[in-house]
């Protein structure tokens, strides 16, 4: 996309070296709470999985989803504006194929989804409720995105018990102050929370937000607690780990030979460190296995994301062992 086609006040914002999204300065802008909550989801290699975003607004979390998964993503997004400059966001970054973006009310989704239809939800739902907030914006569209008039907490359980699937995933992010309330509509609506993590904005602040894993028709009994995210240092700069999240990494396809004369394929974004974790049996459980050793590294090919090498990975493990050892030079 050339920058003539951007419309008045539009720029294409470089979020990392892999992703860019289209930003108008008159709509609401993504924040860093956006990349924080696609990094906390997990990867999945599987093409049959069936994601949506719920309220996705320029698209950011679900386009930034779609560079560490394979499968199919929906973005829900009632604003007609940000509706426009989502979809374009998707054609800018060729993602065509695996993301649709659809303008609708997250409380009306029946034309859209079948029941107990998706794998992964995803969303940075509104933050305050309409009786939290007194003062609300007069612009329409930066309202809906930060008061609960339309899609609140409430709606983001209910509407995800209806179209998950048994055992289905919830990722999102919200005010750590509220974390009383997650609980309670989690446990009202049978998800059990699995993982949790504070979000600081510096270490020795208040948790500002809370990054949440729940799991349908799951129980409460044991969450895990990652350990505190912190995005600013006392200089008033990003922390290494947010550096980290925000920079692009090359990721890499490897072919492991081993002392039995199996191929075993893996992906890394540092290739020698995790060939060394097989060496001393602390990598894929299949490299555990003493009858196996020693290894041999054989062929490593760079990809510009994590996405790109997991999907070479499932094409590369799809091919007879002839064809396997003709691509490699074996």
């Amino acid at each position: 996309m050339s920058k003539n086609t951007l419309q008045t006040q539009e720029k294409i914002e470089n979020v990392t070296d892999s992703l860019q999204i289209i930003q108008n300065n008159s709509l609401p802008k993504f924040g860093i709470d956006a990349l924080i909550l696609a990094d906390f989801i997990d990867d999945s290699r599987s093409q049959r999985q069936r994601a949506a975003d719920f309220g996705s607004g320029s698209g950011i979390i679900g386009l930034a989803y779609a560079r560490k998964s394979s499968g199919k993503i929906s973005l829900i997004e009632i604003d007609s504006d940000l509706f426009e400059l989502e979809k374009r966001s998707i054609q800018l970054n060729n993602l065509e194929d695996r993301v649709q973006s659809f303008q609708a009310d997250v409380n009306q989704l029946a034309d859209i989804f079948p029941l107990n239809s998706l794998d992964l939800i995803m969303s940075n739902p509104p933050y305050f409720d309409e009786k939290d907030y007194a003062s609300k914006s007069p612009d329409p569209s930066r309202s809906l995105a930060r008061h609960g008039r339309n899609f609140n907490l409430h709606t983001l359980f209910s509407q995800s018990k209806k179209y998950l699937k048994s055992r289905g995933k919830l990722y999102f992010v919200y005010r750590a102050e509220k974390i009383a309330n997650i609980f309670s509509e989690a446990i009202a609506n049978g998800f059990g929370i699995s993982k949790i993590r504070f979000v600081y904005g510096k270490a020795e602040s208040q948790a500002k937000m809370v990054l949440v894993k729940a799991i349908k028709q799951a129980s409460n009994a044991k969450v895990q607690i990652d350990k505190p995210l912190v995005i600013y240092n006392r200089q008033d700069n990003y922390t290494p780990e947010i550096k980290e999240l925000l920079q692009k990494r090359d990721y890499y396809f490897y072919v492991i030979q081993t002392a039995d004369n199996f191929l075993y394929a893996g992906t890394s974004d540092d290739v020698d460190r995790r060939f060394a974790a097989h060496q001393a049996k602390r990598g894929a459980k299949f490299t555990k296995v003493d009858k196996h050793h020693p290894l041999t590294l054989v062929y490593r090919e760079k990809f510009s994301s994590k996405h790109e090498a997991l999907s070479f990975e499932s094409r590369f493990k799809r091919l007879t062992r002839a064809e396997k050892e003709r691509y490699i030079g074996l």
